[in-house]
């Protein structure tokens, strides 16, 4: 269902920098002082080109003039053959070191319809315009996207044989995340790796705008010339992971609300679907503490953690039962849909009790954040009036969703670590 293919990568001379410099985050997990900080690091780093600063005008150029003089120095070498990439992380998560490997590959492209390459979220229009900026300046896939697959094809047990030896990049960012990369150059590993993307559709996990703009700079290409069917502009570099590796790890997206009063009837609103549990105690051991109790419920019916941002309160709120629930969800949606934690707590809390409907979910009325801590730390004088903890979407959650043909609420997912920048890129010729 899926054709891949290896291609010449774009790499660094490890014995021209220093890996640890040179890798940054994708550009939308990094604000200014971060960027700031990774320009710092080398006049190599990643960031230069991915997020490089200027006027709006003039800095994606800068960008890619970056490329061509690091390319021309030797900085950046291409690969004599076309291979594929395995590419290995380690993250402390949650105080447990995680280990997850994927491997980047180009991919064709397909529109949605297609059903082949599934998005599970919508884009918005600002980010891709400024990624679609860069990929014409560049002709580069700077930043890789993050995608899942249906593994019946030993894909894993491949890339295991192939991190069994040395890798030929290294390098531990400045989160202390840990990097290493392996070339695929052998023809067997590579048909076995084709091979079991063939047998499978792909669900987009990270980097939809980026995705999004590769469609359109295919269209741009096509608009301008005909383009052969095996041309590079009809794929994009991906980072291909098995959808039950261990090492995939999902964070929850907890809810911020910013709220001017909590109704007075709130709680009796919640009343037909929750059970509600005052506890005692405010801070951060009694926000872990409800947290812990969040997890224990993922199993059974919607349970949420709530705090009362303004009163220092905190509760439990605890589905009645899974037929109750669903039976107040849109019955236009799918089972799969019906059953997602954030699906659920937006169309049976938020817009219900709180009065917080699609318009005002835009308007950024609702912010994110996956650490705990930060939820009961918010004070309602910046307009967070109450915080909701939600459980982690799992991987199978959104690959049943793709399954559906259907997109899931914003922030739904937060796949952590993010694919570092600067691993390998891909030149688009």
């Amino acid at each position: 269902m899926t054709e891949i293919r290896p291609f010449r990568g774009l790499r660094y001379d490890p014995a021209r920098v220093r890996a640890d410099d040179v890798v940054a985050p994708p550009y939308d997990v990094v604000g200014a002082d971060d960027v700031a900080a990774l320009l710092a690091r080398s006049p190599y780093n990643a960031a230069h080109i991915e997020s490089c600063p200027g006027p709006e005008g003039e800095r994606f150029e800068r960008a890619a003039a970056a490329m061509r003089e690091w390319i021309a120095s030797g900085v950046l070498v291409r690969d004599e053959a076309p291979a594929y990439y395995v590419y290995e992380q380690r993250a402390a998560i949650q105080g447990v070191v995680r280990q997850r490997r994927c491997f980047f590959a180009r991919v064709r492209l397909h529109q949605p319809a297609d059903d082949v390459v599934r998005p599970h979220e919508a884009t918005m229009s600002g980010p891709r315009e400024e990624r679609l900026r860069l990929l014409r300046a560049t002709h580069t896939n700077v930043s890789p996207i993050f995608a899942m697959f249906h593994d019946t094809g030993g894909a894993g047990a491949a890339m295991a044989a192939v991190a069994a030896g040395a890798p030929v990049f290294d390098a531990t960012d400045g989160l202390g995340d840990h990097h290493r990369l392996w070339i695929v150059a052998d023809a067997a590993t590579q048909g076995r790796l084709t091979a079991a993307l063939a047998a499978s559709k792909v669900t987009i996990a990270d980097g939809h705008h980026r995705y999004a703009t590769s469609l359109t700079y295919l269209d741009e290409r096509l608009a301008a010339a005909p383009l052969a069917d095996d041309a590079p502009e009809r794929y994009m570099l991906v980072g291909l992971i098995p959808e039950d590796e261990p090492g995939l790890v999902i964070l929850p997206n907890h809810r911020l609300v910013r709220i001017d009063a909590v109704p007075a009837d709130f709680f009796d609103r919640l009343g037909g679907l929750y059970e509600v549990e005052a506890l005692d105690g405010w801070g951060a051991d009694a926000a872990q503490e409800l947290w812990s109790q969040v997890q224990a419920g993922a199993a059974g019916a919607a349970t949420f953690g709530l705090l009362d941002l303004a009163e220092q309160r905190r509760y439990v709120l605890r589905g009645r039962s899974r037929e109750a629930i669903d039976a107040a969800m849109p019955q236009d949606l799918s089972p799969a849909s019906r059953a997602l934690s954030a699906r659920v707590l937006t169309e049976t809390i938020l817009g219900p009790a709180l009065g917080i409907d699609a318009a005002a979910l835009s308007a950024g009325q609702v912010q994110f954040t996956a650490n705990v801590d930060e939820t009961w730390q918010e004070s309602a004088g910046v307009g967070h009036r109450l915080a909701f903890l939600i459980n982690s979407t799992r991987p199978d959650e959104v690959t049943a969703v793709a399954d559906a043909g259907e997109l899931m609420p914003q922030k739904t997912t937060f796949y952590y670590p993010k694919l570092a920048t600067g691993m390998v890129f891909n030149p688009l010729d």
